[in-house]
């Protein structure tokens, strides 16, 4: 009888390991995911929106912080977390398309039996490849007449495809702040220009409609071509809004 029972038990055993052999692969391979985002069918887990503001050139030098900053954020982006990249120019677009938008897919094969530098080279053609590409776009340069950057903060952040099921979410503006729209401008003489309270109700019109609460914002402001007294009266305007309206938000210079 122990033999028998030992038979029965080998062959369920023996079974338990091939159909794990078999399912190996699949389980290795990691959830389905998006062909073109490679987001998990399921949902990114956090999201990291880059908007940049190109309305005005920049030097070689804030270009290159710009790339860094841009390199450095994806190279530091965990795992199924979703990043990507808007531009905005002086004529403003509702749902301008991204730049770039994809998630890190991460490891998908076990390093104690899969090839980690296979995985690697996966890792970089299908995501760090597409982000050098977006790099190279960023550093080229533009100018425009407008600077839309309220309109377009909006805009991205109302949309549905930018509100992940899971995770929080983060929102990095890169901009020289110096709003210029027929909502708001830090230029010209008019009663409407340089207003705090004109620019703290757009701006709380706007955190509103695009469910602003649930970003997190860091504002990388840029010199651009404009001299620093300039900068820091556009960078008191927006602050004292920001906090007016108890928007919590990381701010500096790039």
């Amino acid at each position: 009888m122990k033999s028998e029972h030992w038979a029965i038990t080998a062959t369920i055993l023996a079974g338990l390991s091939l159909a794990g052999f078999f399912a190996a692969p699949k389980l290795l391979g990691g959830p389905p995911r998006d062909a073109e985002t490679l987001c998990r069918k399921s949902g990114p887990v956090g999201h990291t929106l880059i908007l940049v503001d190109k309305t005005d050139p920049w030097s070689e030098v804030q270009a290159a912080r710009l790339k860094k900053l841009v390199k450095d954020v994806g190279e530091a982006l965990p795992a199924d977390r979703l990043m990507s990249i808007y531009v905005f120019k002086d004529v403003f677009e509702p749902n301008f398309p991204p730049l770039l938008a994809l998630c890190n897919p991460g490891r998908t094969v076990s390093e104690l039996i899969g090839n980690p530098r296979r995985d690697y080279v996966r890792w970089v053609e299908k995501f760090g490849r597409p982000l050098d590409e977006a790099l190279t776009v960023l550093a080229q340069p533009a100018k425009g007449n407008l600077s839309p950057i309220v309109e377009a903060i909006g805009d991205v952040m109302a949309r549905r495809e930018n509100r992940v099921p899971s995770g929080d979410r983060a929102l990095l503006l890169v901009s020289d702040m110096l709003q210029n729209s027929p909502q708001f401008t830090v230029f010209g003489n008019s009663p409407g220009a340089r207003d705090p309270e004109r620019l703290r109700r757009l701006v709380g019109k706007t955190w509103t409609e695009a469910d602003g609460a649930s970003w997190r914002l860091q504002v990388h402001q840029v010199r651009g071509v404009y001299d620093a007294a300039r900068l820091e009266q556009a960078s008191a305007l927006w602050q004292q809004a920001f906090r007016a309206l108890n928007i919590p938000f990381a701010w500096d210079r790039l």
